[in-house]
């Protein structure tokens, strides 16, 4: 299984690419720090990460401008991975907006932990 993490802190995604190293030796994981990078190569790559991971704040292109651009070219990627909004944020608006976005399949509140993504099935 592939996992892309999105976050402009290189620290988050080393603890994050740590932990799910830890829980869930199947996994194929990608860390990203700027967003345009992973649209650049989701739009380029025939290995499409199954799930995504992505930051909502960041400098550049943030989560909800990335998941914009995504909607924008799915004519052109034959398989959306499943995409959870990973933030720190506790603000009720941020979960709503998510909640109305058809790409994202779930707000979860950072740290990673195994409570909150147990759908990827440790090993």
């Amino acid at each position: 299984m592939n996992v892309w993490l999105i976050d402009d802190d290189n620290v988050t995604n080393m603890l994050n690419r740590f932990f799910l190293e830890e829980h869930y030796t199947h996994l194929n994981i990608t860390a990203f720090v700027y967003a345009q990078d992973a649209l650049n190569t989701l739009m380029q790559t025939t290995q499409k990460p199954d799930v995504i991971f992505l930051d909502i704040n960041m400098p550049v292109m943030n989560g909800w401008e990335f998941l914009d651009a995504l909607g924008k070219k799915t004519t052109e990627i034959a398989e959306i991975p499943h995409i959870y909004l990973l933030s720190s944020s506790l603000d009720p608006v941020d979960k709503n907006k998510a909640s109305q976005i058809n790409l994202v399949k779930g707000f979860i509140s950072k740290p990673l932990e195994i409570e909150k993504i147990g759908f990827l099935n440790p090993t």
